[in-house]
């Protein structure tokens, strides 16, 4: 059978007591890095509290991450799940959000393969439920790309939703993080946490430019430092935009629609003009 944990984000207290029961029971114990998944049993065994796993048989710890996923299933039979206990394990967390695990419950899924998810500490649901915003609910956004021009694009895109998101930055791109933030998102509220359950954990709160403002004062320090979850409380006004099927059905000269819509789909209008014209 495969299992999918969750492992501790700060605590080792936030740990299941079915986790402790699913990993002393496992044969094989699959991680996104085996260095972590191994400090991590060695830290609960540790434990007083943590009974399941005194004296248990050793376990083969393998590598599965966003890198080896792909070869890792290819050469793998089921069988190799189905004869034997194999859980999965991320660095923090829970596997699949923001995490490798949900091609590894895809092949479980397409083989017939039994599984089971064992839920536990979030960093993204922690954050929200510590910030304060009243909302019917909110958006996992995850990290956001890598890349300025990118990173803001996807930023545009948010605000013409609405709506409260929770992303997910590193102490490196923080800081340009919350300036794109505070030139999109001037009149919108924002909550900072850093090392979600763990021993310095710290929290800003109030509007994006109160929180950028307090955190650029901060550059240079330790304070920075560690994983950070941003929850976003968009208050900007929506912009009114058409979707492409709407323009697609409007009565406009076949030029300005293949404008349109090449704006829309980032695509050359010569080619939606031919489009146009065929249809």
């Amino acid at each position: 059978m495969l299992t999918l944990s969750a492992t501790p984000i700060g605590n080792l207290k936030d740990t299941t007591w079915r986790a402790l029961e699913t990993l002393a029971g496992c044969d094989v114990c699959l991680c996104e890095d085996v260095r972590v998944g191994k400090r991590l049993f060695f830290l609960l065994k540790e434990q007083e509290w943590a009974t399941p796993l005194k004296n248990t048989a050793p376990k083969q710890f393998l590598p599965f991450h966003s890198h080896n996923q792909d070869a890792f299933l290819r050469q793998t039979p089921p069988s190799f799940f189905t004869e034997q206990e194999v859980v999965f394990i991320s660095d923090a967390g829970m596997p699949c959000v923001s995490d490798p695990g949900a091609k590894l419950v895809a092949f479980a899924q397409e083989n017939g393969i039994a599984y089971e998810v064992l839920p536990g500490a979030s960093a993204c649901v922690g954050a929200y439920s510590a910030s304060g915003f009243e909302s019917a609910g909110f958006n996992f956004v995850g990290f956001l790309p890598p890349k300025t021009q990118e990173r803001r694009a996807c930023l545009a895109k948010l605000k013409g939703q609405g709506g409260v998101f929770v992303l997910y930055e590193s102490p490196r791109r923080l800081l340009d993080t919350l300036g794109d933030l505070s030139v999109l998102f001037s009149h919108s509220s924002l909550f900072a946490i850093k090392e979600v359950s763990k021993l310095h954990e710290q929290r800003f709160k109030g509007s994006v430019l109160k929180v950028a403002t307090e955190l650029k004062a901060l550059q240079g320090s330790k304070t920075l430092l560690g994983e950070w979850v941003l929850v976003l409380d968009c208050q900007e006004e929506v912009e009114l935009s058409l979707s492409y099927t709407q323009i697609s059905q409007m009565s406009l000269p076949p030029k300005i629609k293949a404008k349109l819509l090449a704006q829309l789909t980032n695509t050359a209008p010569k080619a939606l003009y031919a489009q146009i014209l065929e249809g």
